[in-house]
């Protein structure tokens, strides 16, 4: 008997009607139904059931995509680490600070309203909160990296490094920086109205509010908008423990994709408020970023896309020159416009497979 193909689950797991490593024509939804029936051909797609699986040999050659998506990977990383050691440095700091702060927490109906106010020691309950969700954050981060490395062999660890969160941070965020700036700078420039800022440079009161973005602003869009509907469902789907779909993880399914967009439309439409029209389009992509991860791979994914998104400055923060970080900066969009371009090779198979995907997720059933 012929071994498995490596690439085959993957695929099939990607939704492709096709193996892209042996060339199997792979189950579509009916497969299994007509494979019980003791049918020779699956009268959804036409596949002759019998087919056996190629033999893939485990050793390929990795291309410049392979080796420009483990770059912009370990780019992230690095600014990630950079980003946490500054939130965990600087946490007394804003600590002592944050009872100066009012705070208005959030809830999308679509558009933003003020939940609850709280300054003194709620404030400061709150950012130790933020800075905790960020923390397990990078601890799952590192959790999935350590597992997919143990139970993997060394040629095995190259091809699961595509099938991880650390993987897709490093080519979405680049990507998004590229799009949304793409987006803003000629609306910028044709208005006169310059790119959306803050406001204000006192650090303290920045890290408090983009750490909150990182985290809450995930929680009211991904989780109440995409897991939280996915959760009811299951629940009366009589699914086993619905409650996880809240965390996400559960796979791009057509009813996860619906959600997504949606989720995204609303995350758009709340920065109009506070930045204007400008922000709506832009943060509709960062939006979808956000969700694929979420929806991937957990809440946890998103919140580092957020996370790294939004605590740029740390490098200023921590003392970097504004040469030093525009040299970053640029270096970012130029990784930012190849990891562009490996998305949309990445997004054809991708968009022709999404028609065989159940409605509903499905990636639990693996549990």
């Amino acid at each position: 008997m012929q071994a498995k193909c490596p690439e085959c689950a993957k695929n099939q797991d990607l939704g492709h009607a096709f193996c892209g490593g042996c060339g199997n024509k792979l189950d579509c939804p009916e497969c299994a139904r007509y494979r019980t029936a003791g049918t020779p051909f699956c009268g959804g797609c036409g596949r002759r059931l019998g087919t056996r699986y190629a033999y893939v040999p485990e050793n390929r050659n990795y291309g410049p995509v392979f080796w420009a998506s483990l770059l912009a990977m370990v780019f992230v990383m690095i600014i990630l680490a950079v980003e946490g050691s500054t939130l965990v440095i600087r946490f007394a700091d804003v600590f002592v600070y944050a009872p100066d702060i009012e705070y208005g927490l959030l809830i999308l109906l679509p558009s933003p309203h003020v939940l609850l106010f709280f300054s003194g020691a709620w404030s400061q309950a709150y950012w130790a909160f933020l800075v905790a969700a960020v923390m397990l954050s990078f601890a799952r981060l590192a959790w999935e990296m350590y597992s997919k490395h143990m139970e993997n062999g060394q040629e095995e660890n190259k091809k699961g490094l595509e099938d991880t969160s650390a993987y897709w941070l490093g080519l979405l965020w680049p990507s998004t920086i590229v799009i949304q700036l793409a987006i803003m700078l000629p609306v910028a420039l044709g208005s006169g109205t310059g790119l959306p800022s803050f406001g204000t440079n006192d650090e303290r009161y920045m890290m408090f509010v983009l750490a909150s973005a990182s985290v809450w602003e995930e929680v009211i869009t991904r989780v109440l908008i995409i897991g939280l509907p996915l959760a009811v469902f299951a629940l009366i789907s009589n699914k086993e423990r619905p409650a996880r779909y809240l965390l996400g993880g559960f796979g791009i399914s057509k009813a996860a994709m619906i959600l997504i967009i949606i989720s995204s439309a609303v995350f758009g439409y709340a920065h109009y408020d506070g930045w204007g029209i400008i922000k709506i389009l832009p943060s509709f992509i960062f939006g979808l970023a956000a969700g694929y991860l979420y929806s991937k791979y957990g809440l946890y994914a998103s919140i580092l896309l957020h996370f790294v998104n939004d605590y740029l400055q740390s490098f200023l923060w921590m003392g970097m020159g504004s040469v030093s970080m525009s040299i970053l900066i640029l270096s970012l969009l130029g990784l930012g416009i190849v990891t562009t371009v490996i998305l949309a090779v990445k997004g054809v198979p991708f968009a022709k497979g999404f028609r065989h995907r159940e409605f509903f997720p499905d990636s639990f059933k693996k549990d």
